[in-house]
């Protein structure tokens, strides 16, 4: 992993990063208050029945900000209250044209001859059906018990041998999302928490250790993954070079 040497070194740039500001709903605040914030939040995460939410934020926050995701988000579920579960999407989409679901349900203008290839729609249809396949196939009762069953066994590193990794879309970046949307403590492979970890931390080690330095260095995984995040965004301090990580992976 590290030295102690490093270890300390690291702990006190880690420092800097938590006193930093931030803006957040039009305020300044500390990074280590809004994140600590975040992490309690998580909590509540872990408890919740809800079995769209991890999936439909996830497949909207692709390729966009969170502050566009929450908007599109929070206007669907205002404006669809009947579609609480992957099962009520599933018959949507299902007898629903592409180009329309996007219009309609997700409030994406897409080119009406790529509808059907948007990302965002064929992510969300390709974990709807998923997690709906892989309920049926082990005999889960409901619908967020199957997921949570997948989610503490998929292994980011086979992802291919996957049933839901092997999908189109769906590489660790995507399994992260899902994860921190159950609420799980995590850090998601994205290219500002990659890039802080290299180019400030200079701590070079595979994606898929992260979770074990966070506990190295005595941090809550979930709130070590929103400082890196938040610091590299307000930074710009972003993997560029990280395709491959955040793409489909054995």
């Amino acid at each position: 992993m590290i030295s102690n040497d490093n270890k300390q070194k690291v702990l006190s740039l880690i420092s800097e990063i938590e006193t930093s500001t931030v803006k957040h709903d039009d305020k300044d605040i500390a990074i280590d208050a809004l994140c600590r914030n975040i992490t309690r939040e998580s909590a509540e995460l872990a408890k919740s029945n809800d079995s769209l939410m991890p999936i439909l934020r996830t497949a909207l926050v692709i390729n966009w900000r969170e502050s566009a995701m929450k908007s599109r988000y929070d206007r669907f579920r205002k404006k669809f209250p009947d579609i609480t579960t992957l099962s009520a999407l599933k018959r949507v989409m299902d007898c629903t044209d592409a180009l329309e679901f996007c219009k309609k349900y997700l409030n994406i203008n897409a080119a009406s001859s790529a509808a059907d290839k948007n990302p965002k729609y064929c992510l969300l249809k390709e974990l709807t059906d998923g997690f709906l396949e892989y309920q049926k196939e082990h005999g889960f009762s409901s619908e967020i018990e199957a997921i949570r069953d997948w989610s503490g066994k998929v292994n980011s590193n086979k992802l291919k041998r996957d049933c839901i990794g092997k999908r189109h879309g769906v590489g660790p970046g995507v399994i992260g999302n899902i994860k921190l949307n159950l609420g799980e403590r995590v850090i998601k492979p994205d290219r500002h928490v990659i890039g802080v970890m290299k180019e400030f931390l200079k701590v070079d080690i595979p994606f898929d250790r992260y979770n074990e330095f966070a506990s190295f260095i005595e941090l809550d995984a979930r709130y070590l993954d929103c400082i890196l995040f938040q610091y590299g965004k307000s930074q710009n301090i972003s993997a560029q070079a990280c395709a491959e990580v955040l793409s489909n992976s054995e």
